[in-house]
């Protein structure tokens, strides 16, 4: 069976490689290399050139992308200040009508742009304690006291190990 198999095969071969020998009538043979990778290499230059359209395509499309950021940084490049009765200063992209706002010029190439947090949590918070509530009078506490005071330290810096890597991310 194993003798019988080997043979088969070995026929199939030496057809196979009669055919690049014996020649047709015009005088070519009946199959060749080009034959064989000819078509293959139309249809990679074919595939090559479809590639090289749609990257064209796409860097194109990126570009417009960025002009048309670049021209959103430079229209927004103006901001205002004011100050307030209480001396904390404000920038909005919007002039402040109540007072008297100072307008100032930024580098859009120089400014990093994040979102703004929610902060109207801590004015409710301010509102609600009485001044000497937000002290801490270390010589009463407890050590449960002390626990929860370095677990929300803890807490607090877990946070702002997040945002200082989220910044870092971006």
């Amino acid at each position: 069976m194993k003798y019988s198999s080997y043979l088969m095969i070995m026929i199939m071969l030496i057809g196979l490689g009669s055919l690049f020998i014996i020649k047709r009538p015009d005088g070519k043979p009946w199959l060749s290399v080009d034959m064989i990778f000819g078509d293959a290499q139309q249809q990679a230059s074919a595939l090559l050139d479809q590639s090289k359209r749609e990257l064209g395509k796409a860097v194109d499309s990126a570009k417009k992308v960025l002009n048309d950021e670049e021209q959103t940084a430079t229209s927004q490049t103006t901001i205002y200040k004011w100050q307030d009765a209480k001396g904390n200063w404000h920038y909005s992209d919007r002039p402040n009508n109540r007072v008297n706002s100072q307008v100032h010029t930024l580098d859009p190439t120089k400014v990093t742009i994040m979102a703004a947090e929610n902060t109207e949590i801590l004015e409710q918070l301010r509102q609600e304690k009485s001044p000497t509530e937000g002290k801490i009078d270390v010589d009463n506490m407890k050590p449960t006291d002390v626990k929860k005071l370095v677990k929300d330290a803890q807490n607090v810096q877990k946070l702002m190990d997040q945002r200082a890597k989220t910044l870092e991310d971006i």
